[in-house]
């Protein structure tokens, strides 16, 4: 009478039930960049492609078959997929065996063992079914949770991606751009050799003087010397886009012609609107599976106030033989339900349930911090491309106009119309807006990697050899 009511009160899932939070964001972005707005969006598998440069391609290509962090998040996947595997075969009946035979070797007393091996044996076996019936759909929850956690490691491996392929991209322009520089720096010195080269005549002539001979080559040491420390930067730089890639310092040199530009970013980029994040980011869909996952945790806590219902049984066969005598206790079928309770722990079922819900408000403040973060990074983003920008014109101007006036120095310190200082201090500005313009330039190129990033670049695939897991009702059919 009682498991009938039971049955009768049950059949139901008891908990909140997940809803997708309401998270007010900007109804747009504080800037936006020229034209973008007719511009097509780029997916997250080719956004690269637009800046047409296949060593940049072939490296991306390359880190997304071999780059650690990618196979530990694929791995995840897998762990995760067979967790979830465990939890959903509570669904169904299980059964088990146990067998058990021993041999009797003699028998003691204080006078000492009686050796008699096979005097007597003992035999036993026997054949458990079970099957909890999820009344209360503690198990429904259980696998809603597990679910969400899988699909939270689908949507990692997918964050890993964009930003893997992110920082990959953001080193080599790193490294391009000290290539740039690097070519500035070794002009320079070879500027700076002309002049030496021109004073020493000058000297010879007896128009010059040794305060400049010294003062040239002074100039010259000092400029050669900024050559080995951007080496070393590029070294650097190399060896970590190596590690990034999965390969080593000089596969990854392979990889990379000797003389490339700075990629030059796309000029159009659809931003589209902050709302569209909350589809686009993995990190903000992750978060928000971890949140269903610790929903899903409420009602496995709650579940736990109520009766659970099970059927078991067994199949028993157990004997004894002593002696050669023969005693056959059980030969037992069973089967029968199981009803338990937590009548009294004290509220610590009461507990656990407002532990898990202070588990749903801090799931749901990371959530809100993640979508924070993801705004921000795209604000910061588009204000870094719309300066830089607007830096780098002014500075090709400059640069343009500070090599024409040191060219013209030079021949007037020629002719004798101008000292040597007005002429290495014309040389000097005209390198210096050359290398801050190469630098302006891999800035603009990586500010507008960050907003591929920052826009999470569109959706990526199921992993392969993975499928979307069923939902909890197809479980149960």
């Amino acid at each position: 009478m009682i498991l009938a009511s039971v049955a009768l009160l049950g059949c139901t899932v008891v908990g909140p039930d997940y809803e997708s939070p309401v998270t007010p964001v900007p109804d747009g972005w504080t800037r936006v960049l020229e034209k973008e707005q007719s511009a097509s969006k780029t997916g997250a598998q080719k956004w690269w492609a637009d800046f047409n440069d296949p060593d940049l391609t072939k490296l991306i290509a390359t880190a997304r078959k071999n780059n650690p962090d990618l196979k530990r998040a694929r791995a995840r996947i897998e762990q995760a997929w067979h967790q979830r595997r465990v939890i959903r075969a509570a669904f169904f009946p299980h059964s088990d065996f146990f067998g058990r035979q021993d041999h009797g070797l003699g028998s003691f007393d204080r006078s000492g063992i009686d050796w008699d091996p096979g005097s007597s044996s003992d035999e036993i076996a026997q054949v458990d079914v079970g099957w909890e019936i999820d009344l209360f759909g503690g198990i429904s929850r259980q696998v809603e949770s597990v679910t969400a956690d899988y699909e939270a490691s689908i949507e990692g491996w997918r964050d890993f991606h964009v930003i893997v392929t992110a920082e990959v991209a953001l080193h080599y322009i790193a490294l391009r751009t000290l290539d740039a520089r690097l070519a500035v720096s070794r002009d320079g010195a070879a500027n700076y050799k002309e002049i030496a080269d021109l004073t020493k005549v000058r000297k010879e002539e007896g128009v010059g003087s040794d305060m400049d001979v010294l003062e040239s080559s002074a100039r010259l040491k000092q400029q050669e010397s900024k050559i080995p420390k951007l080496e070393a930067e590029r070294a650097a730089i190399l060896s970590r886009l190596a590690a990034l890639v999965g390969t080593y310092p000089a596969q990854a040199t392979a990889m990379i012609r000797p003389a490339s530009p700075i990629p030059t970013p796309p000029r159009k980029l659809s931003t589209g609107l902050p709302a569209d994040l909350l589809r686009s980011r993995p990190d903000i869909r992750r978060a928000e599976r971890k949140l269903q996952a610790q929903s899903a945790r409420i009602g496995m806590a709650t579940a736990n106030l109520y009766p659970s219902l099970s059927l078991s049984g067994a199949i028993t066969y157990e004997r004894s033989v002593t002696k050669g005598i023969t005693d056959l206790f059980r030969r037992d079928l069973g089967l029968g339900p199981t009803l338990r309770w937590r009548i009294f722990h004290a509220c610590a079922d009461q507990a656990k349930i407002k532990e898990q819900e202070a588990g749903l408000e801090m799931e749901l403040a990371q959530y809100e911090e993640v979508v924070l973060t993801a705004v921000a990074e795209v604000e910061e983003s588009l204000a870094g491309c719309y300066f830089e920008k607007q830096v780098l014109e002014k500075l090709s101007e400059s640069a343009s106009e500070y090599q024409r006036t040191a060219e013209l120095m030079t021949d007037s310190y020629r002719s004798g119309l101008v000292d040597l200082r007005r002429l290495l201090n014309a040389r000097q500005d005209a390198i210096d807006t050359r290398d801050e313009a190469s630098a302006t330039r891999g800035r603009l190129a990586a500010h507008s990697v960050k907003l591929f990033k920052a826009l999470g670049g569109g959706p990526l695939p199921m992993p392969k050899g993975m499928e979307p897991p069923p939902s909890v009702a197809e479980d149960q059919d």
